[in-house]
């Protein structure tokens, strides 16, 4: 009994006599979690970006009435800009073209990034706009995942893949590779 006693006695008298402490200074930027200095690559998002992509798109798509798939793959280029709004999500829209088929595509998406330095890597969700020189338009979704190299804090390159889901009537899939550069400012 005396042994409950005691400690019922030290538990109360202990949590008495703790408070909180007081806030500190700190000689770091804003949101740091160390006194002086801050994280070494912190940022808060708040910056525009702008890459180019040349790449590889291969395009199957199903010819009703024919069993065999057809399948072309031509060269894709284009360009995007984006507003990161943290250190790890942004915005972005952007133009590519498939050249030899005639084909624009047109995207509005998100991009999330997790920096392991020298690397980075995304994953990225697009809509996309597919309008062929002839014929329909029709709209895709466009998961994708790449990894780039960070050269300077501005200028990253890299590689990624995408995969276009066309709702379409015809089955029809895109395929991409494509090689990056991205400047922020």
């Amino acid at each position: 009994m005396v042994r409950w006693l005691v400690l019922m006695l030290c538990l109360a008298f202990g949590t008495v006599g703790a408070e909180e402490p007081e806030p500190g200074r700190t000689d770091g930027p804003e949101g740091s979690e160390y006194g002086t200095g801050g994280y070494r690559n912190y940022r808060t998002g708040g910056e525009f970006y702008i890459e180019g992509f040349f790449g590889s798109a291969s395009v199957d798509f199903e010819v009703e009435g024919e069993r065999d798939n057809q399948s072309e793959t031509d060269l894709m280029s284009g360009i995007g800009v984006g507003y990161m709004v943290e250190d790890w999500l942004s915005f972005q829209v952007g133009y590519g073209v498939i050249s030899d088929q005639d084909i624009s595509l047109l995207s509005a998406g998100t991009r999330t990034y997790s920096d392991y330095l020298p690397f980075s890597y995304f994953f990225s969700v697009d809509g996309e706009l597919f309008i062929p020189d002839q014929g329909d338009s029709k709209f895709a979704v466009v998961p994708g995942a790449g990894v780039e190299l960070l050269l300077t804090e501005k200028l990253r390159v890299g590689l990624s893949y995408q995969h276009d889901f066309v709702f379409s009537d015809e089955n029809l899939d895109i395929d991409r590779v494509m090689a990056r550069v991205h400047f922020r400012f």
